[in-house]
């Protein structure tokens, strides 16, 4: 293990050049989240309906989070917790992150995982890990600046001005996005197959059993989260069986 790189990427002053960006992060949510409450009170929104809809919020995120950390946990090991953390909170793709490290480590022509058994990783990589993670974010950053107070214009424009297709649009566009995602880690055929089959069969179940008992709040709730650990689990004792 390569003790002297450690104690560099996971130095204090690393930590404190990589706190400025988490900060503002911090404080952007705080800001939205008291936008928001003020204008629910303008639009006079049930205090109930908002606090349901933060607590399935909350509950539906338990499962991709697992799913991030497992992935900020490898990143840790490539370029120390400071910068894995930093990069998590203003981006929160972790692996794109960790697609970025192994895009710098290439163009390097560095083995980043015969590297780090051998205790070889160096600041020159590090260094340019954090170039490329940065220059990875250029395109949401311009894109977000440029074109984020014309996003309701251009649904309009898609939608043709009629308000009731806008949503029908944004679902494809989610449902799309994902399905993507999807289809590039699941083929060709494997245990990442596998774990999208069971999470898809186990989502449809859940969603079976919450329309036939509309009471019980808590299977819509958690259904996310349940089909994603289902999914991970059974993918995972599969490959070692």
């Amino acid at each position: 293990m390569n003790t002297g790189y450690y104690n560099i990427v996971n130095s204090p002053l690393i930590w404190f050049a990589c706190f400025p960006p988490v900060f503002i992060v911090m404080f952007e949510c705080i800001k939205f989240y008291r936008q928001s409450r003020k204008q629910a009170e303008i639009l006079r929104i049930d205090p109930e309906l908002i606090k349901a809809s933060i607590k399935s919020s909350v509950v539906s995120a338990i499962g991709p989070s697992v799913v991030v950390m497992a992935t900020v946990l490898a990143l840790i090991t490539y370029v120390g917790t400071p910068l894995a953390w930093m990069r998590n909170s203003i981006i929160g793709n972790a692996q794109e992150e960790l697609l970025a490290a192994n895009f710098a480590a290439d163009g390097m022509g560095l083995a980043l995982n015969d590297a780090l058994a051998n205790g070889t990783l160096s600041l020159e990589y590090f260094s340019t890990a954090a170039f490329v993670m940065a220059a990875g974010m250029c395109g949401y950053v311009i894109t977000s600046a440029l074109f984020s107070d014309k996003v309701a214009l251009i649904g309009e424009k898609f939608s043709g001005g009629n308000a009731e297709l806008l949503p029908i649009l944004t679902l494809g566009a989610v449902v799309g996005g994902m399905s993507n995602i999807v289809v590039g880690q699941s083929i060709p055929v494997s245990m990442n197959t596998l774990a999208a089959v069971i999470g898809a069969a186990t989502m449809a179940v859940m969603k079976i059993i919450a329309n036939k008992k509309s009471e019980a709040i808590w299977i819509k709730e958690w259904s996310m989260t349940i089909s994603m650990f289902a999914g991970m689990v059974i993918a995972y004792f599969a490959s070692i069986a």
